[in-house]
């Protein structure tokens, strides 16, 4: 079939300079120009002697097949050009029409024949043509015919799922199967279809949705781990700076301790030295005096120099001695130096893996806890009791009249969650720190060294140093969720156990670790309070 004058011209620009065919597989330099993947590939390799590689259209330099890119673009416009040809090429004619035959617009299975509009007309008219079974025009009937018995696919195997003729169903395999017209066929499978078609779109969602939640996953994570990586350079960098100035600190105290002693022994080699100028210089004139063979100038010249012997004969040679280094006091010093160094590398070490693996449950500390409470063999749970306990004296120990107890891990950064579970009791739920003094006589959240929220006389209120704030809660919370960002200074409390209420947050700067800490405020045995929850960071 001829080319239309704009066809032509369009099959040109889809055509390779090389091989002057329609590109296969194009590619681009970075020129703009293409070219079919072999064609540039042959003219790359013929170039790679040389090691200069140029576009066979305009002479611009490129470095060879990595500047190669496919042309993903021109590839579809290429391959619609040809399917387009390939759809005028072969197009089904009408088997009816005698001369100039025009485009089949139908093909009748039963009569085998592709019919034109108007021969399709004719053909219908007839009441013996009404019940023929037509398709859309097609060259190839093959696939619309048995196999075995050469007759038009008229039915569907359920069984088999198979498309059958007439006499599949008679005389064939299919006699005994469950076998349907395709037009009911069809309304049942294009429903089963349609069914997986909505599974399948449901599942795609999903997966939209998973990339997504992934995609954001990832995106937190890295910032994680970049926060994670600048956290462990800093405290890093602080243990390093704590090195370089403890050893300076060493090396300043041993320099310190043993200047006066080198000045000393440096004072007394100077004069050591003098007195051994002296010496030389008089051994000389001694010299040049017994020399002397004329008796008179021999007594003049020893008694010129009479009163310089007598000296140096009579001045005694001192030993070059120095101070002794006061070792203890060097002892002392390195040792108090050597003690707070310890502390604050330990304090550092503890901050990066709190910082790195912060996922250690939290635990009551038995160091703290009153007389008149009784810890779980967890460590999780304390209980109310009126005996007193014989517990060890404990500097940290809770002994007043409040019977309160906080916990081993404390937070000095980061952002950090538990839960507390509590019986129907009174309570007093926060956070204190390790270096509140005022342990015998103050309860949770009554001085400056501790934050609490208290459910008491059947009212919840938060307490501070500062303030007590009466909260707006008709039932008794019986889990609380404790949220605490350490570097934003805000400890916030949720009502767990009531769709996660929002209760209190505190504003406020922590200037030392805090721990966590509970209270039992009423004194009944049945009182508890439990740690429901693992520790862990955000």
């Amino acid at each position: 079939m001829a080319t239309s004058k704009p066809e032509s011209l369009f099959q040109e620009e889809l055509t390779c300079p090389i091989c002057l065919q329609l590109f296969s597989e194009p590619v681009v330099l970075p020129c703009g120009h293409n070219f079919c993947a072999s064609c540039i590939g042959e003219v790359i390799e013929r170039e790679a002697e040389e090691g200069q590689h140029t576009c066979p259209e305009c002479r611009s330099e490129h470095k060879g097949k990595a500047a190669l890119q496919r042309n993903f673009k021109l590839c579809n416009i290429v391959e619609g050009f040809k399917s387009s040809e390939c759809t005028a090429a072969y197009q089904v004619l009408c088997d009816m029409c005698l001369e100039n035959a025009l485009p089949a617009v139908k093909t009748c299975l039963k009569c085998e024949i592709s019919l034109c509009a108007l021969h399709l007309k004719r053909h219908g008219e007839k009441k013996t043509f009404q019940s023929h079974s037509l398709v859309d025009a097609t060259a190839d009937l093959s696939a619309r015919k048995c196999s075995l018995h050469d007759k038009p696919l008229e039915y569907y195997c359920v069984d088999d799922k198979s498309c059958i003729c007439v006499s599949c169903c008679i005389e064939g395999n299919h006699k005994s199967h469950d076998v349907k017209s395709f037009k009911t066929a069809h309304a049942e499978l294009k429903l089963i279809l349609e069914s997986q078609l909505k599974e399948i779109t449901e599942k795609l969602n999903l997966s939209e949705s998973l990339l997504r939640k992934a995609n954001e996953n990832e995106t937190a994570v890295k910032a994680a781990n970049a926060e994670m990586k600048q956290k462990a350079v800093e405290l890093l960098d602080s243990l390093a700076e704590l090195v370089a100035n403890y050893k300076a600190h060493v090396i300043e105290t041993i320099e310190a301790e043993q200047r006066p002693v080198v000045e000393s022994l440096q004072q007394s080699i100077r004069r050591v030295t003098e007195q051994q100028s002296l010496l030389k210089h008089t051994q000389l004139q001694a010299d040049s005096v017994w020399a002397e063979k004329d008796e008179i100038l021999f007594i003049q010249k020893l008694l010129a120099i009479d009163s310089k012997l007598a000296e140096a004969i009579k001045e005694p040679l001192m030993e070059p001695t120095a101070k002794c280094l006061n070792r203890k006091k060097v002892f002392d010093y390195l040792e108090k130096k050597n003690t707070e160094f310890q502390a604050d590398t330990a304090r550092i070490q503890k901050g990066l893996q709190a910082f790195i693996n912060p996922s250690q449950p939290l635990s009551l500390d038995p160091n703290t806890v009153h007389p008149n409470l009784i810890l779980s063999d967890d460590l999780k749970t304390v209980r109310y009791t009126a005996v007193k306990q014989p517990y060890p004296n404990h500097a940290e120990r809770f002994t007043g009249i409040y019977c309160q107890v906080r916990c081993s891990q404390g937070f000095s950064s980061g952002e950090h969650r538990w839960e507390v579970e509590m019986g129907k009791c009174q309570w007093g739920v926060g956070v204190c720190y390790k270096s509140n003094n005022d342990t015998s006589n103050t309860a949770l959240g009554y001085n400056s060294a501790s934050w609490s929220l208290q459910w008491w006389s059947n009212m919840l209120k938060a307490y501070t140093v500062s303030s007590s704030t009466a909260l707006q809660c008709i039932t008794q919370p019986v889990r609380v969720e404790v949220h605490l960002n350490y570097d934003a200074g805000t400890l916030s409390f949720y009502n767990a156990s009531d769709n996660r209420v929002h209760l209190h947050t505190f504003n406020t700067t922590f200037t030392e670790p805090v721990y966590p800490a509970v209270w039992i405020i009423s004194q009944k045995p049945t009182d508890w309070i439990t740690l429901k929850s693992t520790l862990y960071t955000e």
